[in-house]
């Protein structure tokens, strides 16, 4: 099942599904007047050129992981790890690789995730805003090639932006937990519990209940400018499909605080 896209956003229609938080829903271009979509639909020089204004040299932590892996951001086949590496440096520097992997295929997956945007990039948050949401509510970036991080959740509201590039996310309802196996809670990729199973190769005889999770799937595909809301707790496996992809999310617990009564 696709999930609904709303073309036309009404503030006030918008904000009473946000108070509602129960389904995703598809934002159709909500941020696409965003400098930074408008930088990258230019290609990986202005969009490089852009981000690197706001760069005050503060150290980005990277995810890299080998060809073999297939961009898919997992653990090692006995549990023992993970399949990629990480690596600390500048903005400057991670884009560049970014640029020279996107020459290349296959090549190594590259993910640079949830980066809080006043902190590592200041002066970006006002050009990245949403009118319905306050300034308390503070962005955070996500800047990789063609990954995919498997199958979690959060325990907040999320509106996810894609800034370059296009994104493909399989949502599940929060109830289907139980079928989508998760892995252990105090060895995880970034900081929430993955499910075990390939979303592309799943393994019918290991994980036999993600029949049932498959029955509830909802699809979202999405290109710059589009946003997806993603009520608390709902289930989502994030693909990024092309060689540059950059994303922009807004977390948040309860009502937004503009829209709290």
């Amino acid at each position: 099942m696709l999930v609904p896209v709303w073309n036309e956003i009404a503030d006030e229609a918008l904000r009473e599904k946000i108070r509602a938080g129960q389904q995703p829903v598809i934002l159709r271009n909500l941020v696409g007047n965003w400098p930074l979509v408008q930088a990258g639909l230019q290609g990986m020089a202005a969009l490089s050129e852009y981000l690197l204004q706001f760069d005050q040299g503060k150290a980005f932590q990277a995810m890299i992981a080998p060809v073999s892996a297939k961009g898919r951001l997992f653990y090692k086949a006995d549990m023992s790890g993970f399949n990629f590496d990480r690596m600390n440096g500048e903005l400057r520097e991670a884009l560049n690789i970014l640029a020279a992997l996107s020459t290349r295929a296959p090549c190594p997956g590259f993910y640079i995730g949830s980066k809080v945007v006043p902190e590592y990039l200041p002066g970006l948050e006002a050009e990245t805003r949403m009118d319905f949401l306050d300034g308390t509510i503070e962005p955070t970036i996500w800047i990789g090639n063609a990954v995919t991080v498997a199958t979690h959740n959060d325990d907040s509201e999320n509106i996810a932006c894609v800034a370059a590039g296009r994104r493909r996310f399989t949502l599940f309802p929060p109830d289907q937990e139980a079928n989508l196996y998760m892995g252990p809670a105090d060895m995880t990729p970034a900081g929430r519990p993955i499910s075990l199973v390939d979303l592309h190769s799943p393994d019918f005889e290991k994980f036999p209940l993600f029949h049932h999770a498959l029955e509830q799937v909802q699809v979202a595909e999405l290109g710059p400018g589009d946003a997806l809301y993603i009520p608390t707790h709902w289930w989502h496996h994030v693909e990024a499909l092309e060689p540059i992809n950059v994303l922009v999310n807004f977390w948040w617990k309860g009502d937004p605080p503009e829209l709290s009564n």
